[in-house]
């Protein structure tokens, strides 16, 4: 399966709603036994239920940071250049 190119303001709001997310769970519901929900996959929307991000290895030809993200149970595999001017 090839990767799915988002954009930087997709992959952006990904990682806000994943870092939200986890403050959410670390600030209120660590005792709890449901997490809030995943940010939905970006390409069609559905529910997900794991997501697995990982920094591609660089290449020569391009000095750009890229982020590699496999999201379950859709199995969309899609791959962000990193915004430099966005916060991390």
């Amino acid at each position: 399966m090839t990767r799915t190119e988002i954009t930087p303001s997709q992959f952006t709001a990904m990682r806000q709603a994943l870092q939200e997310r986890e403050a959410e769970i670390i600030g209120r519901l660590l005792q709890q036994p449901d997490y809030p929900p995943l940010p939905p996959c970006p390409e069609c929307g559905a529910e997900a239920e794991q997501i697995d991000s990982m920094v591609e290895p660089p290449s020569f030809e391009f000095a750009e940071p890229v982020v590699l993200i496999n999201v379950q149970p859709c199995g969309h595999r899609l791959r962000a250049v990193v915004d430099l001017d966005e916060p991390m």
